[in-house]
């Protein structure tokens, strides 16, 4: 990543010295120190098993037509997570081998030591000789252990309590209870029946390719109509909904809650307002009993 930022005839005039590049070369060439750093100063690590193994890059400015040993060593002073209990490096020695720029350090972790609310980190520094090292970058990274839970799409399924802002502002109420089900054309996308007024429902998509941020998309639809929401129709009578810009919706596999921004409005004549509804499953047996005796 660091080496792109070294190509090109517009090198400032600090790295200048560190390039011998013609504008016309297809293939910029650097010609500077042997310096080695870590790709990048900050890792965060989604932790979901021990048996996965995580890899902090390592790299060079220049190859060599020798294998280079370098170490990495614990900075124990701005470290919380604890070796052997935390997590595991694979070794604290590595090598560059002969005509490559990059290598890795290894680190595999323990989900069952680390909890949701824990803020656990390590810190790590390469030990290598004095001139390999580039001020410009440092020889520190640190790495952040998130405990993380296998994605599970049937979790979010079955009877839900909404919380919302909605509910508090129009409904003279704060909670509600609905039912959720997996959409059968679409794998990632939750269908909440019912979820302000009866009749109309919305569909949530719940994104699986980041484990660190799961977020929750959805797409312009009708939540209800102006006469049910305000007692009379406004425009064309429909109560519309979508997701607003500068917010993130978002859900957790561990805990099983959902939160959702949604802006709500009606075609042609503006926007009601954003508010924020959250999502909590519960069990069967908790749906009765709220059914039986309320929130």
């Amino acid at each position: 990543m660091y080496m792109k930022r070294l190509m090109g005839c517009a090198a400032s005039v600090a790295l200048a010295t560190l390039l011998i590049v013609g504008c016309d070369a297809e293939r910029p060439t650097y010609e500077g120190p042997d310096y080695i750093l870590f790709s990048k100063e900050s890792y965060d690590l989604g932790v979901l098993d021990n048996e996965e193994w995580f890899e902090i890059p390592i790299s060079a400015t220049r190859t060599a037509d020798h294998d280079r040993r370098i170490g990495v060593e614990v900075v124990a002073s701005r470290s919380n997570a604890i070796d052997g209990v935390h997590y595991l490096l694979e070794s604290n020695t590595l090598t560059i081998k002969a005509g490559e720029l990059t290598t890795a350090v290894r680190m595999r972790c323990n989900p069952e030591a680390i909890e949701l609310t824990d803020s656990l980190g390590v810190a790590l520094r390469l030990v290598i000789d004095k001139e390999q090292e580039w001020d410009l970058y440092g020889i520190d990274a640190e790495v952040h252990l998130h405990k993380c839970c296998p994605i599970n799409l049937d979790a979010f399924t079955g009877y839900c309590k909404i919380t919302s802002t909605w509910l508090m502002q129009y409904m003279s109420t704060d909670s509600r209870l609905v039912r959720t089900e997996r959409d059968t054309e679409d794998e990632n996308v939750i269908i909440v029946r019912d979820m302000f007024y009866e009749g109309h429902d919305i569909r949530l998509r719940l994104l699986t390719d980041d484990r660190l941020n799961p977020t929750v998309e959805m797409e312009p639809q009708q939540v209800g109509t102006t006469g049910e929401a305000f007692g009379t129709i406004y425009g064309n009578g429909k109560l519309l909904m979508e997701h607003p810009l500068g917010y993130t919706s978002y859900y957790s596999p561990c805990e099983t809650f959902l939160v959702q921004y949604a802006t709500l409005y009606v075609e042609e004549v503006g926007t009601v307002g954003t508010y924020v509804n959250i999502f909590e499953w519960v069990s069967d047996d908790e749906a009765e009993r709220i059914l039986r005796e309320g929130f």
